[in-house]
């Protein structure tokens, strides 16, 4: 019994090295990479990640991310769809495509999708009510 014990903690205690030495999946390499300011390095881990983790809309929500900082408004607008098409509370995507569409200067479609994230996470309302507001007092053509 003592060694059936003994073998299986030393069994265990060699494992976790091996757990934690693991490589950081492609999505963690590139939000690594966004959080260094490495912009193409992450953009490039992050395709890789959708295609490696299709059905992750948190992937497809940090290349929207990175997309969007590169200034690609319509490659990230489809990617921040994609997002909220494999999770429809993601909020961060709602977020990020209203960002793109200020940038692209559909201001209804971004309030739209303000109002979509503020209902979804209504902790982030202050913050996406002054952005809304900025949105309402622009001249309309």
């Amino acid at each position: 019994m003592k060694i059936r014990l003994l073998l299986a903690t030393t069994l265990l205690c060699l494992a976790l090295p091996l757990a934690a030495a693991e490589e950081p999946s492609l999505l963690q390499q590139g939000e690594t990479l966004l959080n260094e300011g490495k912009l193409p390095e992450a953009l490039a881990a992050l395709q890789q990640a959708v295609v490696a983790e299709p059905n992750s809309s948190r992937a497809f929500q940090r290349l929207g991310g990175a997309q969007l900082m590169s200034q690609d408004y319509a490659g990230s607008i489809q990617s921040f769809q994609r997002a909220i098409s494999l999770d429809a509370n993601n909020a961060d995507a709602f977020v990020g495509m209203a960002m793109a569409y200020i940038h692209g200067g559909r201001y209804g479609q971004a309030r739209s999708a303000l109002v979509e994230a503020k209902r979804i996470a209504p902790a982030k309302g202050p913050k996406i009510d002054e952005v809304i507001a900025w949105i309402d007092q622009r001249p309309t053509l």
